[in-house]
């Protein structure tokens, strides 16, 4: 079954009611598109006090107006109101799945939806002022991003001005004769594990996540689930268990182990903080006992959280008290209070050898630009402070010469992280192109890569990229990446795959095994910009390259991963899928609006929503 999110989308698109519905709301999101840019001068979206002053906004309106909105946000969140607005989108939710999921995850979600839109978009203050117009104070004006991305930029140093600082480095390394010593790392995302996994239960039920007791057997045999997975279920723990143990028997052991969250099952109805956490104690405790030697680097993903994706930024998130005291003997003194505290943190890399120092961890917390958290409806601009953050960190690391990996779970740039956040975020990478060496995500649950371009999206600055999920969920074969460091640089030179093929494993041959090398599977010269940039170009001209990607991409699963990339529109897909950094670029080169609500519905009402960034004056 295809997430909620994709379902929704062909909905939107299927149904004539539903896609006259979207057409309208498109239209409203380009006149309020308008508006919001009149807006950067401090007048109201509506703007209505502009054209008729006094009339408009005045001590009267103001106060009627902050009357009429306390007394509706107490009506949003007053009991019977959630209980009926509950049951109401929960019936509207089993058009795609049963009620029994419906009702738990829209209860979950209303908990903190309604308080958050009561004190956000329709609260006295937001809603009177930056949405009506009828009250002055607070005056709130829109923040242009290219401000902040001039300012960044304003000190950028001559050493990187023609924007090719990690490309050149990789030429250093390509014109040594010698053979140079290299470190690894292994990096791990998307576990999924499901302790409720349940062998031949029914694989392909009526709900967004099968093969448990819950599920019961199938009418037909073939869809029963076997042994080892299947491909529309979480993760049984054994392959997990599996994959340890073959990590620690491979001859060359990794040197650290960057794992990027997510690692509870997807049944996101049937949940709590508690429960949760138990899937991340697991793996902690897996992992703690087969690499005790190994220093580990993790951050949760958006499935930890409950309910998912949700994190509050008016206290301190539980969960990072709950998973700080678990991953404390991970945690330096300095890193174990930033990430409690805020979800973030930063750690030199230490342990290999004394002559091997220089370089630097940061684990950011995209929660903060994930645009299925709700509790951004109340945060006008750079929650928790993240990137101001990020800025002085990687200003630190320049003046101490350090270099810098930087690991998270949902990847600045995407779909899923707001467009605000990651434009200026990409201005902080440009900046720091000199200081900052790759970038190794998760979140999608596929091999992919992205090329990091700068401001302007002409010049290739950087890297990022994601190993594959170890969980099955959905249609993907197990996988993990072990990358080779060049131990002077810190650099990634090659990348090495390895997978479980679940169809082999349930036929009675369960194993881990090694699948390539990345710059052997794509005739790279190495893993530069440069020769990312050259591998997008030949998904266009070169036959079968696309395919090989998107065969790899779900790590060649008996579904997605038996298909080809042949066709022009594919291979104009992966080309800019993989040569953009930022989501809306990629909807560029496709040639695709980049708020949509016929053909990209949540995601276009989540940017309308919840950018761009504004402050109070």
């Amino acid at each position: 079954m295809a997430p909620l999110k994709t379902q929704i989308d062909i909905l939107v698109q299927e149904n004539p009611t539903v896609t006259n519905l979207a057409q309208a709301i498109d239209g409203y999101a380009k006149d309020l598109a308008t508006r919001r840019n009149q807006a950067k001068d401090g007048y109201s979206l509506f703007g209505k006090e502009r054209e008729l002053g006094f009339i408009w906004q005045n001590k009267l309106t103001c106060s009627t107006c902050r009357y009429v909105t306390d007394w509706f946000d107490d009506i949003i969140v007053f009991k019977p109101f959630r209980y009926t607005f509950e049951k109401g989108i929960s019936l509207l939710c089993t058009a795609f799945v049963d009620y029994r999921v419906c009702s738990g995850a829209v209860e979950a979600m209303a908990e903190v939806i309604l308080p958050q839109l009561a004190s956000g978009i329709f609260g006295p203050e937001y809603g009177c002022s930056r949405m009506l117009g009828f009250c002055s104070d607070p005056n709130f004006k829109t923040l242009d991003p290219q401000d902040y991305i001039d300012r960044v930029l304003s000190d950028k140093p001559e050493i990187i001005s023609d924007n090719d600082y990690i490309n050149k480095k990789y030429e250093v390394i390509s014109q040594d004769p010698k053979e140079r010593k290299t470190v690894s790392i292994l990096h791990i995302t998307d576990v999924h594990l499901d302790f409720d996994y349940t062998e031949g239960m029914n694989a392909k039920c009526n709900e967004p996540l099968c093969c448990r007791e819950i599920n019961g057997p199938p009418k037909h045999p073939e869809n029963a689930a076997g042994k080892y997975g299947d491909y529309n279920c979480d993760l049984p723990p054994i392959v997990a268990e599996m994959m340890i143990e073959y990590v620690k028997e491979l001859p060359d052991q990794p040197d650290f182990i960057f794992w990027t969250g997510d690692n509870i099952a997807h049944d996101i109805w049937n949940q709590s903080s508690h429960k949760n956490a138990e899937y991340t104690i697991q793996m902690t405790n897996w992992l703690q006992k087969h690499y005790a030697d190994i220093p580990v680097f993790t951050t949760p993903g958006n499935h930890e959280f409950y309910p998912v994706n949700v994190m509050t930024f008016d206290e301190v998130d539980p969960l990072f008290e709950m998973l700080g005291g678990v991953w404390r003997n991970w945690l330096d003194d300095q890193a174990y209070e930033s990430f409690i505290n805020y979800g973030f943190y930063s750690m030199p890399l230490k342990g290999i050898a004394e002559d091997w120092n220089g370089f630097r961890v940061m684990v950011l917390n995209t929660g903060v630009c994930n645009n299925m958290n709700w509790y951004l409806l109340t945060q006008l601009n750079d929650p928790l402070q993240h990137l101001e953050w990020i800025e002085d960190t990687l200003r630190q690391a320049e003046e101490n010469n350090e270099k810098v990996y930087i690991i998270s779970h949902v990847f600045p740039g995407g779909a899923d992280c707001l467009y605000e956040w990651s434009v200026r975020y990409r201005a902080i990478v440009e900046r720091y192109q000199h200081v900052i060496l790759h970038h190794f995500v998760g979140h999608d649950h596929v091999e992919f890569f992205n090329i990091i371009t700068d401001t302007k999206n002409q010049d290739d600055i950087g890297m990022m990229q994601a190993p594959g999920g170890v969980t099955t969920f959905t249609d993907d074969n197990p996988a993990f990446k072990i990358y080779e460091i060049d131990y002077e640089t810190g650099l990634p030179v090659r990348g090495h795959k390895h997978f479980f093929n679940i169809t082999e494993a349930n036929l009675g041959n369960p194993r881990w095994q090694y699948d390539f090398e990345q710059t052997e599977e794509y005739a790279m010269a190495d893993l530069s910009p440069r020769s990312f940039r050259d591998l997008t170009e030949r998904f266009l001209t070169e036959e079968g390259t696309a395919t090989k990607y998107f065969k790899n991409k779900y790590t060649r699963s008996d579904t997605l991963g038996k298909g080809d990339c042949e066709t022009e529109k594919c291979k104009k897909e992966m080309a800019c899928k993989t040569g953009n950094f930022i989501h809306f670029e990629e909807r560029d080169c496709l040639g695709e609006k980049r708020i949509d609500y016929i053909h990209d519905f949540t995601d276009s009402l989540f940017e309308t929503m919840f950018d761009p960034w504004v402050i109070a004056q």
